[in-house]
């Protein structure tokens, strides 16, 4: 009698054992394959014209209110932004990073920089970009770039010979031998110092050494005049490189020798100018000519 209810005891037992295995078996999720899942890729948008309203506020939002929230948030939803109609433009290099704009029809987007080991010769050439995120650079927000390999071929390649199209055209040897007197400036801005002038010798800036638009400014306590400001783009280190032009009485300059004071922000210009003094901080500029590059 014993001997049975041991027996009976050790089925029920078994069966318990039997229905954990079954539960835990069926029970069980299989890790594995969860990580297979697919991962939902991020849509790619092409805002050519950029125009969309999310993109636009974003834009205005950031450049306007220094708030870059809603266009990190544009920028993570699309993946890939093809570009269209606008061209990237290397502003004054660093030594470190390479700083960008986009020049599109009837507006210029700043803000933008690559930090990657080779320097691109031709951003122009690039037709699409990825924003790594938003980069806090002294006082303003930056567009940290990655480009795909097939981009940043083209665009680190030297220009055809001929290519007038580059924008950042080195100053060669042979462009400094025929400018002599882009020459002359150039050797003086890389010794800063107050010396005698030859007063009215003219200095034309060439495709070499195109002047980058920075922005108007006054002085009203000194002389009470309207003067447009510009960055010699191949010589940014040199306080020499600050280009003052005084306004006409109307407010305007001459841009293909026409008066104007619509000036394009960040927009590249090639320049004849008058030099009238040289002092240790500053040059004192007269008669200038710009003509778009």
């Amino acid at each position: 009698m014993q001997n049975i209810f041991h027996l009976r005891t050790k089925r029920l037992l078994l069966s318990f054992v039997s229905l954990g295995v079954l539960f835990f078996s069926v029970f069980i999720p299989d890790s594995g394959s969860f990580a297979e899942e697919p991962v939902l890729q991020k849509a790619n948008s092409r805002i050519g014209d950029f125009a969309e309203k999310e993109f636009q506020e974003g834009w205005r939002k950031y450049s306007k209110e220094k708030d870059a929230r809603p266009l990190k948030e544009w920028f993570k939803q699309h993946g890939t932004v093809h570009i269209g109609e606008c061209k990237f433009r290397s502003l004054p290099e660093s030594e470190e990073i390479q700083y960008l704009s986009l020049d599109c029809p009837g507006k210029k987007l700043n803000g933008f920089f690559y930090s990657g080991e080779e320097r691109l010769r031709s951003p122009e050439r690039i037709d699409s970009f990825r924003v790594k995120g938003p980069v806090k650079l002294g006082k303003s927000v930056y567009w940290e770039l990655e480009f795909s390999a097939e981009n940043l071929k083209v665009a680190s390649s030297k220009p055809a010979p001929g290519d007038k199209s580059n924008p950042e055209t080195k100053l060669v040897d042979k462009t400094s031998t025929v400018n002599f007197g882009l020459q002359y400036f150039l050797s003086i801005a890389k010794h800063p110092i107050d010396r005698p002038t030859p007063k009215g010798k003219e200095i034309f800036f060439d495709s070499s050494c195109p002047l980058l638009y920075l922005g108007k400014d006054a002085d009203f306590y000194w002389d009470k005049s309207l003067y447009y400001s510009f960055q010699a783009s191949c010589l940014p280190d040199s306080p020499y490189s600050w280009i003052r032009i005084k306004a006409d009485l109307s407010g305007n300059v001459l841009v293909d020798n026409q008066p104007t004071e619509e000036l394009q922000e960040g927009a590249r210009y090639l320049a004849k100018l008058k030099l009238e003094s040289v002092e240790k901080d500053k040059i004192v500029w007269s008669d200038a000519e710009l003509f778009h590059e």
